[in-house]
């Protein structure tokens, strides 16, 4: 079953091993997508999850950020301890792959997975209502 589903060692090689086809091959690896199936299928926003540890977005993922929110993709940059929280949301609102620069907003705290799936329904929501009228 797929939500059963959790990474993979022959991912991360398949990640390791593409990084040595060329230097100029550029690339990145989103966290996680939501989806949704009605009115219409397509994608929500984008997640990348990053640890307490994790600082700052690199070029590569700027590029791919700044493409997703030319086609109206939102795009979110979830922090905290995966097990129980809490996390920190922000949201890309855009940025310049040069150095890297970028800008995050605040989004939400919330305490845990519970309250994780209450902001994501409020998300889901939102996208739905964007196409509902």
């Amino acid at each position: 079953m797929m939500k059963d589903l959790k990474g993979s060692p022959s991912r991360d090689t398949f990640k390791q091993k593409h990084k040595r086809l060329s230097k100029n091959y550029w690339a990145c690896d989103l966290d996680f997508v939501l989806l949704e199936k009605n009115p219409f299928p397509d994608i929500v926003a984008a997640i990348d999850y990053k640890t307490s540890n994790d600082h700052g977005v690199p070029f590569s993922e700027v590029i791919a950020y700044n493409a997703l929110i030319r086609r109206g993709i939102r795009v979110f940059i979830i922090q905290g301890d995966a097990e129980t929280g809490p996390f920190v949301i922000r949201e890309y609102v855009g940025g310049h792959h040069y150095k890297p620069s970028y800008r995050l907003v605040d989004v939400a705290l919330v305490k845990g997975w519970e309250e994780l799936g209450e902001w994501e329904g409020k998300l889901r929501e939102e996208w739905r209502q964007r196409f509902s009228s």
